[in-house]
């Protein structure tokens, strides 16, 4: 199966972003855009690509000892824009330093486990 490890944001912040996006949704040209729906919008830390059944006990528990080693932090929205004509995103501000280490650590959770990173966002953006 194909994993990676991301962050979800808030749900009080996914609310506020789902608000602003259906505003967005109404604009001329939106019905040419894909529309993630927000169950599905996370900062990723890593991709893992294909990753053995097998080694998922080891991979959670390696990424849950990661997760447990890093302090809460706090990440506003900030910001936005699109990549060509599909895609629109938004950014962050605030600690990105801490999510970057939280990504490390996402990354180093795959040696060891049977798994490998094949490479990780080291943009802040949903």
């Amino acid at each position: 199966m194909r994993l990676f490890a991301a962050v979800l944001p808030p749900d009080a912040v996914v609310a506020e972003l789902a608000a602003r996006v259906k505003a967005l949704q109404t604009l001329p040209g939106a019905d040419g855009l894909r529309w993630t729906e927000r169950e599905g919008w996370h900062f990723t830390l890593a991709f893992y690509g294909e990753v053995a059944e097998e080694v998922l006990p080891e991979l959670h528990t390696r990424l849950a000892r990661a997760a447990h080693r890093h302090r809460a932090h706090e990440l506003r929205l900030a910001g936005g824009g699109r990549f060509d004509d599909r895609v629109v995103w938004v950014g962050v501000d605030g600690d990105s330093e801490a999510l970057r280490r939280l990504a490390d650590s996402a990354e180093a959770g795959a040696d060891g486990s049977g798994s490998r990173w094949t490479g990780t966002v080291r943009t802040t953006r949903i």
